[in-house]
């Protein structure tokens, strides 16, 4: 929890020393999640994200460059549906942030297409792994259902590291929709798990 607060206290810091920027915009993000954990037997299961973001315009880069970047909550995950002999859900929620660079090519005054990528990091918040019907492990066999903490002792690991890709359009420099996809670099389990994303979002900036 103390890593978190610094890390939310670093980003603060940094996002007003960049307020006073001529090129800065804020904004809201929202949109779903297609997730799985690149682990085979497991399927891609639906979330969500949502969350804050800004731009960045880089004009001494290029016309058209800018930095990306912003806070999200995030629910992601996979799951296991083995019918009669039970089921398997993933539901890790993270607190994402990325930090991406771009470019937009404006097609006319209030039509603009873009694109950028880049790195984000991930810190687990919450979530459940629940368990329906006859699982089975290495100790013992169970019917009924179970849940627990996804981030204990023995779950996932709470820090998580990736790259991302987003491509998208604007509407009247306000209304964004994009879709965008994160590979996850870092193993979030000891089984080798590691995040994989598709987005689809939905943008207004201020």
């Amino acid at each position: 929890m103390k890593k978190i607060l610094a890390l939310i206290a670093i980003l603060a810091i940094g996002f007003g020393s960049v307020n006073a920027q001529e090129n800065l915009r804020w904004g809201v993000t929202a949109g779903m999640n297609v997730s799985n954990i690149k682990v085979s037997g497991f399927d891609s299961r639906v979330g969500f994200h949502a969350g804050v973001k800004a731009e960045l315009g880089l004009p001494q880069v290029t016309e058209g460059a800018y930095m990306d970047f912003g806070a999200l909550l995030s629910l992601k995950g996979a799951k296991v549906d083995g019918g009669a002999f039970g089921s398997i859900k993933l539901n890790p929620c993270y607190l994402e942030i990325p930090v991406h660079i771009g470019y937009k090519y404006a097609v006319s005054d209030n039509f603009t297409l873009f694109a950028n990528a880049g790195p984000y990091i991930g810190i687990g918040l919450f979530g459940k792994l629940k368990t329906t019907g006859e699982i089975k492990n290495e100790l013992e066999s169970s019917i009924g259902t179970s849940s627990e903490n996804i981030f204990g002792d023995d779950g996932f690991k709470r820090f998580d590291l990736g790259l991302g890709l987003k491509a998208g359009m604007e509407f009247s420099k306000k209304y964004q929709i994009s879709i965008g996809y994160d590979f996850g670099l870092t193993e979030t389990s000891d089984a080798g798990t590691k995040n994989r994303n598709l987005m689809i979002s939905l943008g207004f900036m201020f």
